[in-house]
């Protein structure tokens, strides 16, 4: 167990102490911060547009006047030419011109193509209340007769599951929060895979077929040596990802007093978000990196030289490209036949069951069957990549995938008919 150890030790200070494992850390965090500077300079920088209003009404305009949020009224320009100057020269982004019958309050907003957005939701909902209350006063309508008219009809949709003889209610907080698993789930697991999978390959391909392969198998055995690699890059990956939750922590800890922090994080409750991680949303996540991480062993167990290693988990990075749009498109379809059939094949379970449990389509009997199953295929997976290692460790060839694989198969199923 002591040699084990020490291969694990050496693989992970091998790859933590590289340049490569650096970069992968910090350009993440580095985009992030300077997308995050620019998205602040940009919302403290930006101005609330001026507009001028044209009515003859002051009662309207001074009502107008009351959104300070979505544009500031320049009350000097009260005329449609003076307005028009004001725009050529962009000392507004627009003006709204009103016009007045008996029957119907109307508005007309001009402005460039150049002009900055403004919001026109309040002028309509404004002008929309005024409209009905001058067709109220001309049909002689009390204000509490105008709120009936005007009461829209109201429609609840509740959403209910059957859990065997139970009936359960969905609570739209709980879905919020597992659909945020679900991407997080999907969205790390593809990220880190596409990366580690090609290390985890090269890692078990290096020193294949070698005297130096010979030397160590001298003092340690095969099954020691391939475990002591895979743990040692999950051990990296590891390492990541706590530099990622440590980072977060201190970023979120000295910026929370931020408005720009605050306004992002507005309704969200990262303590009921973390609570829903650890469910099913981790054991997928584990399961998922678990599977992955001995598949990228499996096909470097493959290959004799580490240069072959990227070429040979190339399908596997394929497979896992598809399994992760596969998860998206079964968070907008989670009743397709393909998205239900998938959910249950272990290489795609980890991207798509997050999501069918984030939309309540799959039963807790369906979800621990998927649980079962990829377990299950992990670990046959990880049988086989062993036998495989321990049958073609010491075989150099430059043969194919399919024909390494086929030697490998003869050369174990010889070894198991002279024991």
């Amino acid at each position: 167990m002591n040699k084990f150890w020490i291969i694990v030790g050496e693989v992970y200070k091998k790859n933590v102490k590289s340049g490569a494992f650096l970069s992968m850390v910090l350009s993440p965090v580095i985009i992030i911060a300077v997308i995050g500077i620019v998205a602040f300079f940009v919302n403290s920088s930006s101005e609330v547009p001026k507009i001028a209003i044209v009515s003859d009404n002051q009662e309207i305009v001074q009502l107008l006047k009351t959104d300070k949020k979505s544009y500031k009224v320049n009350a000097k320009i009260t005329t449609t030419a003076d307005a028009e100057k004001a725009l050529k020269k962009d000392d507004i982004a627009g003006y709204l011109v009103i016009n007045e019958s008996k029957s119907a309050i109307t508005g007309e907003f001009i402005k460039t193509p150049t002009s900055a957005d403004v919001d026109t939701t309040l002028m309509l909902q404004t002008l929309t209340a005024l409209q009905t209350n001058q067709i109220a006063s001309n049909l002689g309508l009390s204000q509490e007769e105008v709120g009936s008219l005007t009461q829209p009809a109201d429609i609840k949709v509740k959403t209910i599951k059957f859990d065997g003889d139970k009936q359960q209610t969905n609570n739209d907080t709980d879905t919020m929060i597992k659909v945020f698993g679900a991407y997080f789930v999907s969205f790390v697991i593809y990220m880190l895979m596409i990366y580690y999978s090609a290390i985890i390959a090269q890692e078990i391909a290096s020193e294949k077929g070698t005297r130096i392969m010979e030397i160590i198998l001298s003092s340690v055995s095969a099954t020691e040596h391939f475990f002591g690699k895979l743990v040692g890059i999950l051990f990296v990956c590891l390492t990541q990802i706590v530099a990622y939750i440590v980072m977060g922590t201190i970023a979120y800890r000295f910026g929370k007093s931020l408005d720009f922090v605050q306004n992002l994080m507005n309704g969200i409750d990262l303590v009921e978000i973390l609570k829903g991680l650890i469910s099913y949303s981790l054991i997928f996540f584990i399961l998922g990196m678990l599977l992955y991480s001995v598949l990228s062993a499996f096909l470097g167990s493959l290959v004799s030289k580490v240069e072959e290693a990227s070429k040979a988990v190339t399908p596997l990075t394929f497979v896992i490209m598809i399994g992760f749009f596969a998860g998206i498109y079964g968070m907008g379809s989670p009743n397709a036949p393909l998205v239900k059939i998938g959910s249950y094949v272990p290489l795609f379970t980890p991207f798509i069951m997050p999501f069918r449990i984030a939309n309540d389509t799959v039963s807790s009997g369906g979800v621990l069957t998927s649980i079962l199953i990829t377990f299950v295929f992990t670990g046959v997976v990880t049988y086989l990549s062993l036998m495989m290692y321990r049958s073609n460790v010491l075989v150099y060839s430059d043969t194919g995938l399919f024909k390494t694989m086929k030697n490998s198969w003869v050369i174990m199923r010889n070894e198991r008919i002279k024991k």
